[in-house]
C-alpha cells in the first residue's frame, strides 16, 4: 500500500514536473512567435517608411529652391560675440541690427518664417543704444544688467510682442496685434536685446509641422521640400539661415526641439515652472498645472547658458547656472531603444550618431556611457495625451474658435474633407484624436510617478541621458500626417518636466541635420548645457544651409 502510495506521488510529482515543462516550452515558444511577429511588423514599417519618401519626393524634389549664400560675416557670430563686440565699441548695434535685417530680407521670400516685423523700429532702438554709447550714458557696467544689449531676436507669432501680431494661426483672429508683452518677451527686452520680428508658426502650436491658414508653410533651409518641425518653426528655420541671433521659442510636447533638430541647430527646454507663461497664446501666467515652458534656440553653444539666464531671471539661483561643470566626472547613460512601436524604426545613420556621441564619452570619461532602458518609454503617447487633458484652462474646441464658441470635431471633419474650412489637416487630426479614448487618470498618474522615479533614482544630480532625438532627418512637407507619433520621443519630457536640450550633431547623408537629445533630471540644466558644449566641442554643431565667404 506504501509503494502504491509512494509511486502514486512520485508519478504525480512527475506530471506536476512535466506540466511545467510544457507550459514553460510553450511560453518560449510563444516569445519566439511574438519576436518574429515584432520584427516582421518593424522590417514591413521601416519599408513603408522609406516607400512614404519616395512617394513624397517624386512629387517635391523638382520644386525645391535655395537660400543665398552669407554676404555678410556679421550674422554668424554668436549673441554673446556681438553683445561683447558692442561693449567694445568694435560694431554698432545699427550694423548688426541691420545685418539681420538685410538677411531676413534675402531668405525670408523663399522660406515664410518672419511674417510680421518691425524693422523701422529696430533699427532706430539700435541707434539710440549706439548714441548712449558714444555720450558715456551707456558704460561698461550697464553691460552686467544688460547682457545682450543692442543684439536682435525673434520669437513665435503666439509669443505676445507689443504691436506684433498674435493670431496663433487661427482665422477669427486675422489681424491681431498684441497689446502687451509676454513676460519672458520683457525679460529679453530689459537685458537689452531688440525684436525684429516673429515669426510662423502651426495653427495654435499643436502640430509638428509649421503651417497655417493665415501665414502659409514654412520651408527650410537645408531643403525647402522638408519640414521645418513644430511649433517653433518659423524660429528655427530663420535662425538656421542667419536671420536671428537670439531665438525665443515655447514647448509643450517637442515644439523647441522638433524645430531645432529638423534644422540643425540648439534648442532648450528648461526645468518647468520657472518662467513665467503669461503671453504664451491664451496663457495667464497663473495656471496650475501645464506642460509648456519657454525656451531657446541658438547655433552656438556658447549662447545658451547666458540667454537662459535671462528667461529665469531671479529663479537663475535654482539652476546653477554659474556653477562650472566637470564633464569627467558626469555620468552618462544613454537609450537606444524607447520600445515604443508607434514610433517609426530608426534608420541607419540616426544609430550611428547616437553611437558616436556615446564611443566619445566613452574615450574621454574614467566610465563608459551604461546603455538603460525604461519600461514606461514605451507608454509615452499615451501619457502625453493625458497631461494634455489636464492643461489648466485649455479647451482645445473653444480655443480653436478663440473663445467664442466650441467646435465640433465631426461637424469640422466632414467639413475639412468637402467644402473646407478654417482649420489644417493638423487641426483635424487633433480634433480626431480627442475621440479616442484618453488613458485614465489612476494608471497615468501612477506611470508617470514611476517612470518620473525610475529616471530619478538613475540620472541622480550628476548625470544626463543620451536619447533619440528622431527615427530620421527632416521629412518631406505634410508626411508627418502618415507617421504622426514619432514626436513622442520629445513629448516624454514634457511629461516628465525634465529639462532637455537638442544638439545639432552635423549632417547626414542627404545633407539634412542630425542630432540627439541630452537630459538631466529636474533643476540640473547645466548638465544638459555642458554636456551640448562638449558634443559641439567635439562634432562641430551648426553648420550653415548656405555658402560662406570663406567657402
Amino acid at each position: 500500500m506504501m509503494k502504491e502510495e509512494l509511486g502514486f506521488k512520485s508519478n504525480a510529482a512527475q506530471d506536476t514536473k512535466s506540466d511545467k515543462e510544457n507550459k514553460s516550452n510553450n511560453l518560449v515558444d510563444c516569445d519566439k512567435v511574438k519576436s518574429m511577429l515584432l520584427k516582421i511588423f518593424l522590417c514591413v514599417r521601416y519599408y513603408i517608411d522609406l516607400l512614404i519618401d519616395c512617394a513624397f519626393g517624386y512629387f517635391k524634389d523638382s520644386k525645391r529652391q535655395f537660400i543665398k549664400k552669407c554676404s555678410n560675416p556679421i550674422i554668424l557670430e554668436s549673441a554673446t560675440s556681438l553683445a561683447r563686440k558692442i561693449r567694445k565699441r568694435e560694431l554698432t548695434s545699427e550694423q548688426v541690427v541691420q545685418a539681420f535685417i538685410d538677411r531676413i530680407k534675402e531668405v525670408n521670400p523663399v522660406l515664410n518664417a518672419v511674417v510680421d516685423s518691425r524693422y523701422e523700429e529696430a533699427l532706430r532702438e539700435a541707434k539710440e543704444i549706439d548714441e548712449d554709447i558714444r555720450n558715456g550714458t551707456i558704460q561698461d557696467v550697464d553691460f552686467q544688467t544688460k547682457p545682450f544689449l543692442g543684439v536682435p531676436f525673434t520669437t513665435k507669432e503666439s509669443t505676445a510682442v507689443k504691436g506684433l501680431s498674435y493670431t496663433f494661426g487661427l482665422v477669427p483672429r486675422k489681424g491681431k496685434k498684441a497689446s502687451f508683452d509676454a513676460d519672458y518677451i520683457k525679460l529679453m527686452k530689459e537685458a537689452g536685446a531688440i525684436c525684429l520680428g516673429v515669426t510662423n508658426i502651426p495653427q495654435l502650436n499643436l502640430w509638428q509641422e509649421t503651417h497655417n491658414p493665415i501665414y502659409g508653410i514654412t520651408n527650410n533651409p537645408y531643403n525647402t521640400t522638408r519640414n521645418v518641425g513644430g511649433s517653433s518653426g518659423g524660429e528655427a528655420s530663420i535662425l538656421a539661415a542667419g536671420g536671428t541671433a537670439i531665438s525665443l521659442g515655447t514647448d509643450i510636447g517637442g515644439s523647441i526641439r522638433i524645430p531645432a533638430f529638423m534644422c540643425g541647430v540648439f534648442g532648450h527646454k528648461p526645468t518647468s515652472h520657472l518662467i513665467s507663461t503669461k503671453g504664451m497664446t491664451f496663457r495667464t501666467g497663473k495656471e496650475e498645472q501645464t506642460l509648456v515652458v519657454a525656451g531657446l534656440l541658438s547655433r552656438h553653444a556658447d549662447d545658451l547658458v547666458p540667454i537662459l539666464k535671462v528667461l529665469v531671471a531671479e529663479n537663475a539661483n535654482k539652476l546653477k547656472l554659474d556653477q562650472s561643470v566637470d564633464i569627467q566626472k558626469i555620468k552618462i547613460f544613454f537609450v537606444s531603444k524607447t520600445n515604443d512601436f508607434s514610433v517609426s524604426p530608426f534608420r541607419q545613420e540616426m544609430k550611428t550618431i547616437l553611437a558616436r556621441a556615446v564611443n566619445h564619452f566613452q574615450e574621454i570619461l574614467g566610465d563608459a556611457p551604461e546603455e538603460v532602458q525604461f519600461e514606461g518609454t514605451k507608454y509615452s503617447g499615451k501619457l502625453w495625451k493625458f497631461w494634455m487633458t489636464q492643461e489648466s484652462g485649455s479647451n482645445f474646441c473653444k480655443d480653436v474658435m478663440n473663445r467664442e464658441g466650441e467646435a465640433s470635431p465631426i461637424v469640422e471633419t466632414i467639413k475639412h474633407f468637402t467644402v473646407g474650412g478654417d482649420f489644417t489637416t493638423s487641426t483635424i487630426f487633433n480634433f480626431v484624436n480627442g475621440l479616442l479614448p484618453t488613458p485614465k487618470n489612476d494608471w497615468a498618474v501612477a506611470e508617470t510617478e514611476k517612470l518620473r522615479q525610475q529616471m530619478l533614482d538613475k540620472l541622480g544630480n550628476n548625470g544626463v541621458l543620451l536619447y533619440p532625438s528622431a527615427p530620421f532627418p527632416a521629412s518631406y512637407h505634410h508626411a508627418a500626417y502618415l507617421r504622426p507619433w514619432n514626436f513622442n520621443l520629445f513629448s516624454i519630457w514634457n511629461v516628465l518636466k525634465f529639462p532637455v536640450t537638442q544638439v545639432p550633431m552635423g549632417l547626414g547623408k542627404d545633407g539634412l541635420p542630425l542630432g540627439i537629445q541630452v537630459v538631466a533630471a529636474p533643476y540640473q540644466d547645466r548638465l544638459c548645457l555642458a554636456v551640448a558644449k562638449e558634443l559641439e566641442r567635439a562634432f562641430g554643431g551648426y553648420v550653415p544651409p548656405f555658402q560662406t565667404q570663406t567657402e
